[in-house]
């Protein structure tokens, strides 16, 4: 009864998200133009876990009713793991952090890269539909970005900021506000592929 009385209400369908889209887009943009990048910076890490919360579920990886956690769907669950090459005592998913995502995301792409036999249907689509993001050296390079300089600085200035130089904390602040606008961009245009692919239905995925 306490966690309900705590818990926040979550948008319900894909007209509320959109609006929910929208006023954090205002909200942002009101914070930059007011130079408040902490505020930024905050909201741009929201949008990131959400657009890596949604690659992984338009590839079928994550459950209908809960983004992180995998599929209750048995079969596609086996698939995931085989791709993972995870076994019994490798069961983390990850697909409950930012960071944790984006790792199993580039291990889904060296995956797709690779050529392996006896692949199923479902496997081929996600190779399918990964690899043609992964053409993009952009999106790459992203990945890479956020995994590491984003990750780093973002955590430095969220844990430690009353320990760092004030007069740099505005430049940093500035370049991980403008650069992490850019990873959201790139990260939408891969879901938005992604999402094209309709994975989930072909599937019949929960």
């Amino acid at each position: 009864m306490k966690e309900q009385e705590h818990y926040i209400k979550a948008v319900e369908n894909n007209k509320e998200k959109a609006l929910s889209y929208r006023e954090n887009f205002k909200r942002y943009n009101k914070a930059k133009n007011s130079e408040f990048y902490l505020e930024c910076l905050w909201i741009l890490y929201a949008m990131l876990e959400d657009r890596t919360s949604a690659f992984l579920y338009y590839l079928g990886f994550t459950s209908d009713s809960k983004r992180t956690s995998v599929t209750g769907c048995k079969r596609i669950k086996t698939q995931i793991r085989q791709i993972f090459k995870m076994n019994e005592t490798n069961n983390r998913y990850q697909f409950d952090t930012m960071f944790g995502k984006i790792s199993r995301m580039n291990e889904i792409i060296d995956w797709s890269l690779k050529d392996s036999e006896g692949t199923t249907d479902y496997q081929n689509a996600v190779k399918s539909a990964v690899e043609n993001i992964s053409k993009n050296n952009d999106f790459l390079e992203t990945l890479k970005y956020l995994n590491t300089e984003w990750r780093d600085k973002r955590n430095q200035l969220t844990h430690a900021l009353f320990n760092k130089r004030p007069e740099m904390v505005n430049n940093e602040l500035k370049s991980l506000v403008d650069k992490g606008y850019t990873a959201v961009r790139d990260l939408d245009n891969a879901v938005a592929k992604l999402k094209k692919e309709k994975i989930r239905r072909r599937f019949k995925i929960q």
